[in-house]
């Protein structure tokens, strides 16, 4: 047979809760942490209270603490000050006991004072509280700062020191640094001490405490993805949050994919240019949060419109703050948005953010475009490039070095470049030229002839070298026929027009080397500007004669030298110019220009990049192809190597 099953009759439990009182039951235990500061220590930071977290208010007073509290000191009767480390009025001692000098007596109070009354004239008593019956005289007077008292004695008032005939006031600085603290400056009015905290700290002169300037409202400083740590006065560490990388000031997201743009193949940036990504060094999408320097909403509209568009901006729009929300963008403060609308973008759901909405809390179009907020921004360039330190250029195709760094990067001035050192290597004078030419302290400016300018193995002598370079800085701009600059040498360069036959349609004057024929203008260098020529430059064959070596410049000018050359000539005769023929330098006089301080100026050092023409490895033909600073025509197809050689009008 078999057993007979029984059901558990479930259903009778849920029938009857009665039953239910037998057995195990739930109890919901529910852990709630509550952030708080320690005692001593106030606000959302949980700073010290005055007097330190130890000796809050000195011990003499009940501090405001608590992440609600505001760290305000409230002293025990007769104490005062920022941490209560004071004495009020009519108080002295350590334990700032009440004075009990009557009306008529000055109490010493304060915390080194004994309590002791000073009576005015004709008073006496511990408290000045008896007036005598004669006035005392004394002979001679007493000083004014002091007062006559029985037996013709005087006696210099409190604060000041002397016999009572002749009282000056005590250096109460020196005494105890006047009550400041020993982070204080001491200054003296008078009898009157101040008290003001050194520049690493505050408070009221008398107690000073650490400035911490991680409480500054701007996290010290501190990227947006980092911790600010104070380290002592004045002084902070930041540290990026985990999953950000870098220096604590800045912070970008550890390489994951997408990976920064800087870091593509090949670079969007020039070899010698520092690359920022500005859309991906972290999720934001291109957008950023702006706030005006004086601090939280302090922008209406179009202030809010300008500041985006100084860091290369606009106002970003309700979609891309949206986007960059979904990255993970979050901030509590309202900024102007495109079309005049407001709003800020929440993560994580906070009461005081957002009432607790997780998205873009959007306050709509705005009819008071005065009301002042923060921005979002949305950056409209992907990655930004700046030249390096000892560097020109746009960042992105060009960041030229100094003036001998571009030549010898340039296959088509490689010859010029050549004989440049050939002549440093062969005399000091030579060497000091090259020096000229390297040094970052001063701006010049060279013309250098391409390669094709050299025909039938054409070299150049050392004043022919020099004659290319001027210690003045001149610009296209600045070119106009008959215009002059002074050389190296000490002749004078003057623009000329072309003609069809490449001769130079103006009169030479004497001491004078016509410049024609430009086929590259304004190749800006770190310390200079360069000026590609068709052909080199000679000069004249009275200044291709070597002289002696290392002459002084003098004021006569070129022509003293050669009149003074050709007078030793007759002199010496021909040993003099066989002794002429082996010296090793060069020494020729050198023009000034009219206004050494319009002349030196450099105009790319403002500030402001110029106008740059990148030439690494220019290639000319024969014809003339227009070209402008940057402009599109150097990709048309129908020039594809060439540039165009410029008449100066």
């Amino acid at each position: 047979m078999s057993p007979t099953l029984y059901p558990l009759g479930l259903h009778s439990i849920w029938a009857h809760p009665q039953r239910r009182a037998r057995g195990c039951h739930r109890n919901c235990v529910t852990t709630t942490w509550k952030p708080s500061c320690c005692p001593g220590h106030y606000g959302s930071e949980c700073r010290a209270c005055p007097g330190g977290a130890s000796h809050p208010c000195s011990g003499h007073g009940v501090c405001m603490d608590g992440m609600s509290g505001n760290g305000h000191c409230w002293c025990h009767p007769g104490f005062a000050g920022t941490a209560c480390e004071l004495c009020a009025p009519g108080a002295f001692g350590p334990s700032c006991q009440a004075c009990r000098c009557t009306s008529h007596g000055q109490c010493d109070e304060g915390l080194g004072g004994f309590g002791s009354c000073f009576c005015e004239e004709g008073w006496t008593g511990p408290r000045c509280e008896v007036q005598l019956e004669l006035q005392p005289v004394c002979a001679p007077a007493c000083a004014p700062q002091a007062v006559c008292r029985a037996g013709n004695n005087c006696e210099c008032s409190l604060g000041y020191e002397g016999d009572g005939r002749t009282c000056t006031v005590a250096d109460l600085c020196q005494d105890g640094h006047g009550g400041c603290s020993e982070h204080a400056n001491c200054s003296q009015v008078g009898t009157v001490v101040s008290c003001a905290c050194l520049p690493d700290y505050e408070g009221d002169g008398w107690s000073c405490r650490a400035r911490n300037p991680c409480e500054d409202g701007h996290r010290g400083g501190c990227s947006e993805h980092a911790v600010c740590l104070s380290t002592g006065p004045n002084a902070r560490r930041c540290v990026c949050h985990a999953g950000y990388v870098g220096d604590g000031l800045h912070c970008v997201e550890e390489p994951e994919p997408p990976v920064d743009r800087c870091l593509s193949q090949p670079p969007p940036c020039h070899v010698d240019a520092v690359c920022t990504d500005l859309h991906f060094q972290e999720k934001r999408a291109g957008v950023f949060h702006l706030q005006a320097t004086s601090g939280p909403y302090g922008l209406n509209f179009s202030e809010a419109e300008a500041a985006c568009r100084a860091q290369g901006a606009v106002l970003a729009s309700l979609p891309q703050l949206s986007a960059a929300q979904q990255l993970g963008f979050h901030r509590c403060l309202v900024g102007w948005l495109a079309n005049g609308s407001a709003g800020h973008p929440v993560v994580f759901p906070e009461a005081d953010c957002g009432a607790g909405q997780v998205g873009v809390v959007s306050l709509g179009t705005q009819e008071n475009l005065s009301q002042r907020w923060d921005a979002y921004c949305y950056r409209m360039q992907d990655v930004a490039c700046r030249c390096r330190d000892g560097f020109v250029g746009d960042g992105t195709s060009t960041c030229n070095g100094k003036l001998l760094d571009v030549l010898a990067a340039t296959a088509n001035f490689s010859i010029f470049y050549g004989m440049l050192l050939d002549y440093a290597n062969a005399t000091p004078r030579g060497l000091d030229f090259l020096d000229f030419l390297d040094d970052e302290l001063t701006y010049k400016t060279l013309f250098v002839p391409v390669n094709e300018g050299f025909v039938d193995n054409m070299t150049l002598s050392g004043p022919d070298l020099e004659l290319h370079a001027s210690n003045a800085t001149f610009l296209s701009a600045n070119a106009s026929h008959g215009t002059s600059l002074p050389s190296h040498l000490g002749l004078s360069l003057v623009f000329s027009d072309v003609g069809p036959d490449n001769s130079s349609q103006a009169p030479v004057a004497p001491w004078t080397v016509v410049v024609s024929h430009v086929v590259v203008w304004d190749i800006m260098a770190f310390n200079g500007i360069i000026h590609a020529l068709a052909s080199p430059l000679l000069a004249p064959p009275q200044h291709r004669a070597v002289v002696a070596p290392e002459a002084p410049p003098v004021a006569a000018g070129v022509g003293g030298v050669v009149a003074a050359g050709a007078l030793l000539g007759l002199v010496a005769g021909a040993v003099y110019l066989r002794a002429r023929s082996k010296a090793t330098g060069f020494g020729f006089s050198i023009f000034q220009a009219e206004d050494d301080a319009d002349d030196d100026f450099s105009p790319w050092q403002e500030g402001t990049s110029p106008t740059l023409v990148s030439v690494p490895n220019p290639v000319f033909g024969t014809h003339d192809a227009f070209c402008e600073p940057f402009d599109d025509s150097l990709l048309e197809e129908d020039f594809p190597d060439t540039q165009r050689i410029l008449a100066v009008k």
